[in-house]
Protein backbone atom coordinates (compact mmCIF):
# COMPACT_ATOMS: atom_id res chain seq x y z
CA UNK A 1 0.00 0.00 0.00
CA UNK A 2 1.51 3.52 -0.76
CA UNK A 3 -0.10 6.84 0.47
CA UNK A 4 0.67 10.26 -1.11
CA UNK A 5 1.15 13.30 0.72
CA UNK A 6 1.39 16.26 -0.48
CA UNK A 7 4.54 17.83 -1.60
CA UNK A 8 5.70 20.77 0.90
CA UNK A 9 5.33 24.46 -0.60
CA UNK A 10 7.75 27.13 -0.10
CA UNK A 11 6.14 29.06 -2.25
CA UNK A 12 4.16 33.09 -1.16
CA UNK A 13 0.97 32.50 -0.91
CA UNK A 14 -1.43 33.54 -3.70
CA UNK A 15 -3.87 36.16 -3.06
CA UNK A 16 -7.58 35.19 -3.00
CA UNK A 17 -10.37 37.45 -4.94
CA UNK A 18 -12.02 38.77 -2.75
CA UNK A 19 -16.20 38.38 -3.09
CA UNK A 20 -16.04 35.53 -5.66
CA UNK A 21 -17.39 32.77 -3.38
CA UNK A 22 -16.78 28.95 -4.74
CA UNK A 23 -19.34 26.67 -4.97
CA UNK A 24 -20.23 22.94 -5.84
CA UNK A 25 -17.60 20.51 -6.17
CA UNK A 26 -14.66 23.59 -5.82
CA UNK A 27 -16.17 24.66 -2.57
CA UNK A 28 -16.19 21.02 -1.09
CA UNK A 29 -12.84 20.94 -2.34
CA UNK A 30 -11.82 23.80 -0.10
CA UNK A 31 -12.66 22.06 2.70
CA UNK A 32 -11.39 19.08 2.13
CA UNK A 33 -8.00 20.31 1.12
CA UNK A 34 -7.73 20.41 5.19
CA UNK A 35 -9.05 16.73 5.61
CA UNK A 36 -6.30 14.41 6.43
CA UNK A 37 -9.13 11.60 5.34
CA UNK A 38 -9.57 9.61 2.39
CA UNK A 39 -10.86 11.31 -0.44
CA UNK A 40 -10.11 8.70 -3.48
CA UNK A 41 -8.27 5.19 -3.43
CA UNK A 42 -7.14 3.84 -6.32
CA UNK A 43 -6.81 0.09 -6.81
CA UNK A 44 -4.96 -1.26 -10.32
CA UNK A 45 -4.00 -5.25 -8.71
CA UNK A 46 -1.84 -5.74 -6.32
CA UNK A 47 -1.43 -1.33 -6.37
CA UNK A 48 -3.01 0.52 -3.96
CA UNK A 49 -2.88 4.36 -3.48
CA UNK A 50 -4.76 6.29 -0.87
CA UNK A 51 -4.77 10.05 -1.34
CA UNK A 52 -6.55 12.55 1.05
CA UNK A 53 -8.59 15.68 1.12
CA UNK A 54 -5.29 17.28 1.69
CA UNK A 55 -3.09 15.45 -1.05
CA UNK A 56 -5.83 15.57 -3.34
CA UNK A 57 -6.15 19.45 -2.88
CA UNK A 58 -1.82 19.37 -3.29
CA UNK A 59 -2.17 17.33 -6.68
CA UNK A 60 -5.40 19.67 -7.94
CA UNK A 61 -3.04 22.72 -7.06
CA UNK A 62 -0.17 21.77 -9.08
CA UNK A 63 -2.03 21.21 -11.59
CA UNK A 64 -3.99 24.28 -12.54
CA UNK A 65 -0.75 26.05 -11.93
CA UNK A 66 0.27 23.29 -14.76
CA UNK A 67 -2.62 24.58 -16.78
CA UNK A 68 -2.15 28.45 -16.19
CA UNK A 69 1.63 28.18 -17.37
CA UNK A 70 -0.30 26.66 -20.73
CA UNK A 71 -2.44 29.78 -20.68
CA UNK A 72 -5.68 27.71 -19.97
CA UNK A 73 -8.33 30.83 -18.31
CA UNK A 74 -12.08 29.95 -17.07
CA UNK A 75 -14.29 29.26 -19.89
CA UNK A 76 -10.64 27.29 -22.12
CA UNK A 77 -12.13 23.82 -23.15
CA UNK A 78 -9.57 21.40 -22.08
CA UNK A 79 -9.68 17.80 -23.79
CA UNK A 80 -10.05 14.47 -21.12
CA UNK A 81 -9.11 11.97 -23.86
CA UNK A 82 -7.41 10.52 -20.76
CA UNK A 83 -10.68 10.45 -19.00
CA UNK A 84 -12.36 9.11 -21.78
CA UNK A 85 -10.00 5.91 -21.53
CA UNK A 86 -8.82 5.76 -18.24
CA UNK A 87 -11.67 6.32 -16.04
CA UNK A 88 -10.92 4.68 -12.94
CA UNK A 89 -7.40 6.73 -12.49
CA UNK A 90 -6.73 9.13 -9.71
CA UNK A 91 -4.83 11.14 -12.54
CA UNK A 92 -7.96 11.42 -14.74
CA UNK A 93 -10.16 12.44 -11.23
CA UNK A 94 -7.48 15.11 -10.79
CA UNK A 95 -7.86 16.66 -14.05
CA UNK A 96 -11.59 16.63 -13.74
CA UNK A 97 -11.04 18.47 -10.65
CA UNK A 98 -8.33 21.45 -11.76
CA UNK A 99 -10.81 22.34 -14.68
CA UNK A 100 -14.01 23.34 -12.35
CA UNK A 101 -11.10 24.79 -10.13
CA UNK A 102 -9.81 26.89 -13.01
CA UNK A 103 -12.77 27.51 -14.53
CA UNK A 104 -12.34 25.76 -17.69
CA UNK A 105 -14.69 23.05 -19.50
CA UNK A 106 -13.46 19.55 -19.35
CA UNK A 107 -14.39 18.27 -22.94
CA UNK A 108 -14.43 14.36 -22.45
CA UNK A 109 -14.11 12.31 -25.55
CA UNK A 110 -12.16 9.42 -26.82
CA UNK A 111 -10.34 11.34 -30.47
CA UNK A 112 -10.27 14.53 -31.67
CA UNK A 113 -13.60 16.50 -32.50
CA UNK A 114 -14.07 19.84 -34.02
CA UNK A 115 -14.08 22.70 -32.58
CA UNK A 116 -10.54 21.99 -31.17
CA UNK A 117 -10.13 22.11 -27.68
CA UNK A 118 -6.95 24.66 -26.12
CA UNK A 119 -5.40 21.84 -24.34
CA UNK A 120 -5.55 17.84 -24.59
CA UNK A 121 -4.23 15.76 -21.94
CA UNK A 122 -3.94 11.94 -22.77
CA UNK A 123 -2.31 9.11 -20.63
CA UNK A 124 0.30 7.03 -21.85
CA UNK A 125 -0.79 6.55 -25.10
CA UNK A 126 -1.22 9.82 -27.03
CA UNK A 127 -4.01 7.82 -29.21
CA UNK A 128 -7.41 10.30 -29.40
CA UNK A 129 -5.58 13.51 -28.76
CA UNK A 130 -5.58 16.68 -31.06
CA UNK A 131 -2.72 17.04 -32.64
CA UNK A 132 -3.20 20.68 -33.53
CA UNK A 133 -3.42 21.17 -30.00
CA UNK A 134 -0.76 21.35 -27.06
CA UNK A 135 -0.54 17.91 -25.01
CA UNK A 136 -0.13 17.13 -21.73
CA UNK A 137 0.83 13.62 -21.26
CA UNK A 138 0.44 11.61 -17.84
CA UNK A 139 2.54 8.19 -17.10
CA UNK A 140 -0.25 6.89 -15.23
CA UNK A 141 2.56 5.25 -13.06
CA UNK A 142 0.95 5.06 -9.34
CA UNK A 143 2.80 7.46 -8.17
CA UNK A 144 2.48 9.92 -10.95
CA UNK A 145 6.07 9.38 -12.85
CA UNK A 146 7.92 10.58 -15.53
CA UNK A 147 6.57 8.81 -18.92
CA UNK A 148 8.49 6.28 -20.65
CA UNK A 149 7.64 7.47 -23.99
CA UNK A 150 7.04 10.47 -24.17
CA UNK A 151 5.12 11.79 -27.48
CA UNK A 152 7.48 14.42 -29.47
CA UNK A 153 6.79 17.91 -27.57
CA UNK A 154 4.45 16.76 -25.64
CA UNK A 155 4.44 18.43 -21.35
CA UNK A 156 4.81 15.68 -18.95
CA UNK A 157 2.72 15.79 -16.64
CA UNK A 158 5.27 14.70 -13.85
CA UNK A 159 6.44 18.49 -14.45
CA UNK A 160 3.94 19.02 -12.03
CA UNK A 161 5.84 17.86 -9.40
CA UNK A 162 7.76 21.12 -9.80
CA UNK A 163 4.67 23.03 -9.60
CA UNK A 164 3.76 25.15 -5.82
CA UNK A 165 1.26 23.68 -3.90
CA UNK A 166 -0.32 26.91 -2.82
CA UNK A 167 -3.51 26.90 -4.54
CA UNK A 168 -4.64 29.62 -7.03
CA UNK A 169 -7.98 31.30 -6.39
CA UNK A 170 -10.79 29.44 -7.78
CA UNK A 171 -12.27 30.64 -10.74
CA UNK A 172 -15.45 32.62 -10.64
CA UNK A 173 -18.43 30.68 -9.84
CA UNK A 174 -20.25 30.65 -12.99
CA UNK A 175 -23.52 28.04 -13.12
CA UNK A 176 -24.31 28.98 -16.60
CA UNK A 177 -20.95 26.97 -17.52
CA UNK A 178 -20.57 23.59 -18.93
CA UNK A 179 -19.00 21.34 -16.19
CA UNK A 180 -18.49 18.55 -18.78
CA UNK A 181 -18.92 18.51 -22.67
CA UNK A 182 -18.33 15.43 -25.37
CA UNK A 183 -19.76 12.10 -24.04
CA UNK A 184 -21.55 13.84 -21.49
CA UNK A 185 -23.27 16.95 -20.86
CA UNK A 186 -23.27 18.81 -17.35
CA UNK A 187 -24.06 21.94 -16.07
CA UNK A 188 -22.07 23.64 -13.42
CA UNK A 189 -25.66 24.20 -12.26
CA UNK A 190 -26.33 20.22 -12.28
CA UNK A 191 -22.98 19.73 -10.19
CA UNK A 192 -23.54 22.26 -7.31
CA UNK A 193 -26.75 20.12 -7.21
CA UNK A 194 -24.69 16.40 -7.00
CA UNK A 195 -26.75 14.74 -3.82
CA UNK A 196 -24.71 14.93 -0.64
CA UNK A 197 -22.40 11.87 -0.19
CA UNK A 198 -21.16 10.44 3.33
CA UNK A 199 -19.73 6.98 2.71
CA UNK A 200 -17.27 4.98 1.11
CA UNK A 201 -18.50 3.87 -2.55
CA UNK A 202 -16.42 1.54 -4.91
CA UNK A 203 -16.55 1.95 -8.57
CA UNK A 204 -15.09 -0.52 -10.73
CA UNK A 205 -16.09 -1.49 -14.54
CA UNK A 206 -16.52 1.46 -17.08
CA UNK A 207 -18.67 3.92 -15.32
CA UNK A 208 -20.22 7.00 -17.37
CA UNK A 209 -18.05 9.97 -17.23
CA UNK A 210 -20.96 11.91 -16.01
CA UNK A 211 -21.85 9.23 -12.87
CA UNK A 212 -18.52 9.43 -12.12
CA UNK A 213 -18.32 13.11 -11.80
CA UNK A 214 -21.59 13.71 -10.39
CA UNK A 215 -20.43 11.10 -7.62
CA UNK A 216 -16.89 13.09 -6.95
CA UNK A 217 -19.27 16.36 -7.12
CA UNK A 218 -21.57 14.24 -4.09
CA UNK A 219 -18.38 12.94 -2.05
CA UNK A 220 -17.60 16.71 -2.20
CA UNK A 221 -20.46 18.02 -0.73
CA UNK A 222 -20.10 15.58 2.05
CA UNK A 223 -17.90 13.70 3.60
CA UNK A 224 -17.69 10.69 1.53
CA UNK A 225 -15.06 9.19 -0.76
CA UNK A 226 -14.48 6.87 -3.90
CA UNK A 227 -12.28 3.82 -4.17
CA UNK A 228 -11.46 3.32 -7.76
CA UNK A 229 -10.85 -0.38 -9.10
CA UNK A 230 -9.14 0.11 -12.45
CA UNK A 231 -8.33 -3.99 -12.08
CA UNK A 232 -9.35 -6.27 -9.31
CA UNK A 233 -6.61 -7.32 -6.66
CA UNK A 234 -5.64 -10.94 -7.79
CA UNK A 235 -8.49 -13.60 -5.77
CA UNK A 236 -10.57 -10.99 -4.50
CA UNK A 237 -14.44 -9.98 -5.87
CA UNK A 238 -15.87 -6.38 -5.71
CA UNK A 239 -18.07 -7.75 -2.90
CA UNK A 240 -14.73 -8.77 -0.83
CA UNK A 241 -13.22 -5.46 -1.75
CA UNK A 242 -15.63 -2.90 -0.50
CA UNK A 243 -16.48 -4.93 2.70
CA UNK A 244 -12.46 -4.87 2.94
CA UNK A 245 -12.88 -0.89 2.68
CA UNK A 246 -15.93 -0.15 4.02
CA UNK A 247 -17.53 0.70 1.38
CA UNK A 248 -20.88 -0.03 -0.25
CA UNK A 249 -20.50 -1.12 -4.69
CA UNK A 250 -21.59 2.44 -6.23
CA UNK A 251 -21.29 1.07 -9.78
Amino acid sequence: MVQLSSTPSHSVPVPRRAGVPATGPVAGLELRRQDASPLLTWYRGPDRVELSGRTVGGWVAKTVHLMAEEGIVPGDRVGLPLLAHHRLHWVSLTWLLACWWAGAVPVVRERAAEPPTDLEVSGPDPAGSDPRVPLVQCSLNPLGGPCRNPAPGAIDFSDALAMPDEMPAPAPADPARPGMEGMASLTGAGLDAAARIDRRLLIAGTPEPDELALLLAGCLAGSGSLILVEEMPSGSTGQQLAEQEGAEIAL
